[in-house]
């Protein structure tokens, strides 16, 4: 089945204004401190780091996200399954809110930032190196932009035969290119969940004595229940792609599902501790022979 049916191709862009600026005067201090000559530049901070922190924060955590909600596509644009989109426009558009709270709480704060960063460069302080308030509203953005994802059917334009032949096939080529990269996506993925699976079910009992009574105690060993809960997140995100994902993955993807048990299951069974490490082992050799194919 062709993937445009099945997904989009989303992007995020945020443009920031410029948050260094090379000091030509530092510069030429420490070179004739050095005797040096064309061996680096001094860039200065603009901003202290700690006041534009949360809008970064923020940008990381949307790509973070989107990341983990997706498969890499090309540089810069990610493929999402379209039986997720609604669940990931509403949460991008928290994002993009958390996004303008930030820089409006950074712009309502201005008189604060302007003596931070004046005392924080002390005479490498330039008050022109700033744009005007306003502009720098305007420097901020955040947008994530979608587009559906191109065959070679897609062209309505006025071209001579030879030369749509030539344009079809490098989108075919280049389309061939990003399925080859995406379809390792998943695979790799799974293999990082459940390596860390088969690294916590590899843990033994833990001894520890009771203070009070002097007794010994066996307690299981200590993990989280994301390292099962992560599993789960990664098949839930394949499943979006089953239809245009090949049979091996899909049959790999029902294991792993078989294979994982319930976090608890793991701290109240070192039976079922061992099951799981001997299975995850195998899953792992299987992911890694697909990996090379």
């Amino acid at each position: 089945m062709s993937i445009k049916d099945h997904a989009l191709i989303v992007s995020l862009s945020v443009s920031k204004p410029q948050m260094t600026k090379k000091d030509d005067k530092a510069t030429r201090d420490a070179e004739s401190a050095n005797n040096a000559h064309g061996a680096g530049q001094f860039r200065k901070d603009l901003y202290p780091k700690s006041l534009v922190q949360p809008i970064m924060q923020v940008e990381s955590a949307a790509r973070a996200y989107i990341e983990s909600t997706t498969y890499p596509w090309t540089r810069g644009e990610n493929l999402l399954p379209t039986s997720k989109f609604m669940d990931f426009t509403a949460r991008i558009g928290k994002f993009e809110l958390e996004f303008e709270q930030c820089v409006t709480a950074f712009l309502n704060n201005w008189s604060n930032v302007m003596v931070q960063a004046q005392r924080s460069q002390g005479e490498l302080f330039d008050p022109s190196a700033y744009p005007d308030l306003t502009d720098l509203k305007h420097d901020f953005r955040f947008r994530v932009m979608y587009r559906p994802v191109t065959d070679s059917h897609d062209f309505r334009v006025q071209m001579q035969e030879e030369e749509l032949d030539a344009l079809r096939a490098q989108v075919e080529q280049a389309t061939k290119e990003s399925m080859n990269n995406m379809m390792r996506a998943p695979l790799e993925r799974l293999k990082d969940v459940v390596q860390k699976l088969h690294d916590v079910t590899n843990k033994t009992d833990r001894e520890s004595v009771n203070k009070k009574t002097g007794v010994t105690e066996v307690k299981p060993p200590i993990f989280r229940d994301s390292v099962c809960e992560n599993i789960m997140e990664e098949i839930s995100l394949l499943q979006a792609f089953a239809d245009i994902l090949p049979d091996n993955i899909n049959d790999l993807a029902k294991t792993i599902v078989d294979v994982t048990p319930h976090p608890q299951q793991l701290r109240d069974n070192p039976d079922k501790r061992k099951e799981v490490n001997v299975q995850t082992a195998a899953l792992l050799d299987s992911i890694n022979s697909m990996l090379e194919d």
